[in-house]
């Protein structure tokens, strides 16, 4: 009769290694607690990826205000200097800026010695019809009046 002695070290693998393959799954008290904590961030950071496309939007909305400010600033700058009353009362607005501004709408003021305007275009934003946007010109002095600088 042979006996086999196996050595001390391997009773303590083996059942590390039956401890092992018991434990490879997930119970569902990790996963709860998994899903509250990923809900919990997703509902956490929702807000601030909707606020960032606001503000997305809204600076685009800008953009296009100021490009159409510059516009009409060169429109105005090329204008006769009999047209320019006329185009001071009624500024026109773009069919673009129309379509993609609520609302829009541009008032032009001029100062009392005539050199110059404000042109302020402002649409329906929350604040945005409090403060619209501005460019301001300066008009030249009618030819017989200008001025020579030394």
């Amino acid at each position: 009769m042979t006996f086999h002695v196996r050595p001390a070290t391997t009773a303590p693998r083996a059942a590390a290694a039956r401890t092992a393959t018991a434990r490879r799954g997930i119970s569902s008290l990790e996963m709860v607690a998994a899903l509250a904590i990923l809900m919990v961030v997703v509902g956490s950071t929702m807000p601030l990826f909707v606020r960032h496309l606001r503000l997305l939007a809204d600076s685009r909305h800008e953009r296009l205000a100021l490009e159409e400010l510059a516009n009409l600033a060169e429109r105005l700058l090329s204008l006769p200097p009999a047209d320019v009353t006329g185009f001071l009362a009624a500024p026109p607005l773009s069919d673009r800026i129309a379509a993609r501004l609520p609302g829009a709408r541009v008032t032009a003021t001029q100062d009392p010695g005539g050199e110059r305007v404000v042109l302020r275009l402002a649409w329906q934003s929350p604040g945005r019809t409090v403060r619209p946007q501005a460019l301001a010109v300066w008009l030249p002095p009618p030819a017989g009046q200008r001025e020579v600088q030394r």
